[in-house]
């Protein structure tokens, strides 16, 4: 089985046998998808894994802003920062990329005190509760 396909990450919408020759036809026939070319790109199901050791290049900004406008979610990791390198440029790079997430009808939020998940749209990032803590 794909892991893709396993986490919900596979694009291809179109539930069809190749085998058949009707249904490839209808498919074929159908009117164009409509796509947003912000979130279209090949980076669509990517998660990236971004620790964060020291301040965030400019150019690491702009690499982790396009792979998210194509579609990557973003997960950040500080739990190599000190308090102090936290308040110093942590804090302000984590309200950069959340802004960025909702300016794009993205979402934001801390899992951990130390991680943070950006993902392309509100809705992809879910927490259940955990099943069977009977204490």
């Amino acid at each position: 089985m794909n892991i893709m396909k396993l986490f919900g990450f596979d694009d291809n919408d179109d539930d069809y046998d190749d085998n058949d020759d009707y249904t490839e036809e209808r498919r074929k026939k159908s009117a164009p998808r409509k796509e947003n070319n912000s979130r279209s790109g090949s980076s669509s199901g990517k998660l990236i894994l971004f620790n964060v050791r020291t301040a965030v290049a400019d150019e690491d900004k702009r690499r982790l802003c396009d792979e998210f406008n194509n579609g990557a979610m973003i997960l950040i990791d500080m739990h190599e920062l000190t308090q102090r390198d936290y308040d110093e440029f942590g804090h302000n790079f984590i309200t950069f990329m959340k802004g960025v997430a909702f300016a794009r009808g993205g979402d934001g939020r801390g899992i951990d005190p130390a991680q943070y998940i950006l993902t392309p749209r509100t809705g992809m990032f879910e927490v259940w509760p955990k099943e069977g803590n009977n204490e």
